[in-house]
């Protein structure tokens, strides 16, 4: 031990803690003193109390501890270290077993567990900031965390001599427990699915054509790399203590890059009124791998490969043909246990069934067929590699042993053989011996047809996962492909976590029913990147991602596995092209759902996703690169939230909300038209929908966006008029929740904005003087 750090541990230890303390005699290297003895987790400290010792202090791990048998108050401390050991005789027996049990238990752990404790206590547990705050339900506990309350007050002045009108206010802000627990869950899914992609391709190596092996070597190394990066991100996930949020400061942190930045839920509305709830975060994005080519729209576009071999549409064929094979297994199961031909003059349902089903499977898989006009030159490819290596004598595995087109022509004949026989089945009816000869001779059929069906259905699997290798024969086509692959991982994950969370914050509010039917989630998602720089990339990160979510994920609502579970931890499930995850409530919760919710197998999530760039960036690239971005984008989030109106049964309001929406971005859909906020949040409320408010940190631009549209939602429930609603803002901007945020983030409660891009923002987005600086780290 440093004697540095002993003399600080000395100081610690040795405080008046009566119930950790003792006198006693102390026999040591064989001098014998008497002493005050202290305990601290797995640390004992003896200090002299009659004469002048220097204390001693024992660090407890590997010692042994037993009584002296001379003595009935002596204990004996022994050390690996003969000449170590220690004697301590104490007043009394009821002392000595005290002492004894105290140092037979400590240990490092113990005290470990006793941090752990703290830790959770300071990052989970709320803090009182308002003396008389409302408190909070336990389900707000169950998945949100660290809340931070202000209530304000305010004097709202009237005309014609009237008294001023009292306003109070009530904000809190929440961490979401999520931000940590769910991106963890999904890494370990990430890495589960590269691993056996990597299988996969190790275990060709040596059965493909010698010209594709530094094809699939070079996939190999990118496969690796990725794997490389999930490791780092599990490791770092999975030992991960700090806050439930991770800080805007963070965002370039690769280990952090699945994580969402700075995920708050916000709770806003008059006192003792029903509260509206928001969430604000940062753009999900995969701002750690950059976007020195753009973001992950720009990078399909340019993306040199068969659009049939990009990831989703490559995952999601083959999750087809998987799926076809797993039906082949349940009618080769159904075939053994249930044959049985009906007596003659009554239908053979099994039969039929049967049949039928092999026809489903087989038409699926002449889809599959046509899905690339490749996948049969692949298959004829290797095939020849098969005769080669069998013509020289080597042993392989025979994964293509014809061609599609011969072994589609096998099926068509065993398929009409099949038909005849089930036909000629039906017309016998004394030939008891013929029928059962018919009768065997129709199940060998139906036997072959599934051999000859899964022998089709591994075909194609090996063609199509050949040629994927092939399209990426190119070193830089390989990268491109995989860094695309692993920056959409990332940023389905962050969408993922803030959907969840919208999803629990819905269910908190009261779910939408629509006709006997639950609605799916409704997420309106108001970004304020500029489009122009970084910011644009990240922005197309956003715009595809919350398309991605849509095309990939659903959420699965189901009864927490115990009754005292006090954390949301969701489960993932599924494929790449298909992610199921599972979120946990609370029975009480459970047990309160609507019905159509519970009978509503599965919850997709429908995010309509607006940009409005605000800030000088915005303007040199509406200045220099024009705003066909991000008129695309308004118009295809207008369409969306306008295609669900139309699909929901929805209030007149809603309606009109929706139309003006629509009319707004039809008429400026770029130029800081903050219109496209206005109208898009009042539509989201109308169609009990969750805004979510985002920037690239997340604090800024964002923190502004809140507290205008809680002046908003002031303004319609209050009846204020412009004026009072923007002194309402200013004070919200001033002295509320916002600035806290800020706080968290950076270390200070001050907006990160320059005098200079004042002059750019519009008045809306302005925060008060005082309460900005430039030059903080955001």
């Amino acid at each position: 031990m440093d004697e540095d750090n002993a003399h600080d541990i000395y100081k610690y230890i040795c405080k008046n803690v009566s119930e950790n303390d003792e006198n006693v005699s102390v026999t040591y290297k064989s001098k014998t003193f008497s002493a005050k003895l202290y305990i601290h987790g797995n640390i004992l400290c003896c200090n002299a109390t009659h004469e002048a010792q220097e204390p001693l202090i024992f660090v407890l791990e590997g010692a042994t501890v037993r009584k002296d048998e001379t003595d009935n108050t002596t204990l004996v401390l022994a050390f690996a270290d003969a000449q170590e050991n220690t004697r301590l005789q104490f007043s009394g027996d009821e002392a000595l077993e005290k002492w004894i049990v105290q140092i037979a238990t400590c240990s490092h752990q113990m005290l470990r567990a006793e941090l752990d404790e703290l830790a959770y206590k300071f990052y989970t547990m709320s803090t009182q900031n308002d003396p008389s705050p409302e408190s909070p339900s336990t389900f707000h506990s169950f998945y949100l965390a660290n809340p931070y309350r202000f209530t304000h007050n305010f004097a709202i002045s009237q005309q014609n001599s009237l008294p001023a009108r009292r306003i109070v206010v009530e904000e809190s802000l929440w961490e979401s427990k999520l931000s940590t627990l769910l991106p963890t869950e999904m890494i370990k899914s990430y890495r589960k699915w590269n691993t056996e992609f990597a299988y996969l391709l190790e275990s060709r190596q040596r059965s493909w054509p010698h010209y594709a092996i530094p094809a699939l070597h070079e996939v190999l190394r990118e496969v690796r790399e990725t794997g490389e990066t999930f490791e780092q991100c599990y490791e770092f996930m999975n030992t991960y203590s700090g806050p439930s949020f991770r800080k805007s400061t963070e965002k370039h942190r690769i280990a952090f890059a699945n994580v969402p930045t700075n995920l708050h839920l916000q709770s806003f509305g008059l006192s003792n009124t029903a509260h509206k709830e928001i969430l604000t975060c940062g753009t999900a994005s995969a701002v750690p791998l950059r976007f020195h080519n753009g973001g992950l729209s720009r990078l399909c576009t340019a993306l040199e490969v068969d659009p049939n071999y990009h990831d989703y549409a490559f995952w999601s064929k083959r999750q087809t043909i998987l799926s076809l094979k797993k039906n082949i297994g349940e009618l080769s199961h159904r075939l053994e246990t249930e044959w049985k031909i009906a007596d003659f003059g009554k239908p053979d349902k099994v039969c039929l069934e049967m049949s039928a089903g092999i026809k489903q499977v087989y038409e699926g898989l002449k889809d599959s067929v046509a899905w690339s006009s490749s996948i049969e030159e692949c298959a004829d490819i290797l095939l020849e590699e098969d005769r080669r290596r069998a013509d020289l004598g080597i042993k392989t595995e025979n994964r293509v042993p014809d061609s599609l087109r011969n072994q589609i022509d096998t099926i068509d004949a065993m398929l009409i053989s099949l038909n005849t026989k089930i036909a000629v089945i039906d017309t016998l009816d004394d030939a008891q011996a013929e029928r059962r000869s018919y009768e065997k001779s129709a199940r060998e059929a139906l036997s072959n047809c599934l051999d000859l069906l899964l022998i089709f259905a591994d075909s194609l699997l090996e063609a199509q996962f050949f040629g994927l290798v092939l399209s990426l024969s190119k070193p830089a086509v390989a990268h491109n492909y995989f860094h695309i692959q692993l920056r959409s991982d990332f940023v389905l994950s962050q969408v993922a976590t803030i959907a969840a969370t919208a999803i629990l914050s819905r269910i908190n509010c009261g779910w939408l029913t629509n006709g006997g039917v639950a609605a799916d989630l409704l997420l309106c998602v108001f970004s304020f990147l500029s489009a122009y720089g970084d910011e644009r990339g990240m922005a197309e990160d956003a715009w595809e991602a919350w398309k991605i979510l849509f095309a990939r994920a659903e959420f699965i609502l189901v009864r927490a596995p115990s009754t005292v579970c006090r954390n949301c931890i969701p489960m993932i499930s599924g494929s790449r092209n298909n992610i199921k995850i599972s979120i946990p409530l609370p029975h009480d919760t459970y047990d309160n759902l609507p019905q159509e919710l519970k009978n509503k197998s599965s919850i997709k999530v429908e995010a309509c996703f607006f940009n409005t760039g605000v800030n000088h960036e915005a303007t040199l690239g509406q200045s220099f690169g024009g705003i066909a971005f991000e008129t695309a984008i308004n118009q295809e989030g207008a369409e969306r939230l306008n295609n669900y109106a139309n699909r929901v049964d929805c209030s007149t309001t809603a309606r009109e909300l929706v139309g003006q929406l629509v009319t707004a971005v039809a008429q400026e859909p770029s130029r800081k038209n903050l219109q496209i906020f206005e109208y898009g949040s009042a539509a989201c409320d109308a169609l009990n929908g969750v805004s979510v408010l985002c920037c690239k940190s997340g604090k800024d631009r964002t923190g502004m966006a809140a507290t205008l549209a809680q002046g908003w939602t002031l303004q319609q429930t209050c009846g204020l008029n412009a004026s009072q609603v923007n002194e309402v803002v200013v004070s919200l901007r001033k002295d509320g929740v916002r600035r806290e945020n800020c706080r968290k983030n950076v270390g200070k409660n001050i907006y990160s904005f320059s005098p200079f891009q004042m002059h750019f923002l519009p008045k809306a987005f302005r925060p008060p003087t005082g309460t900005y600086a430039q030059g903080v780290a955001s």
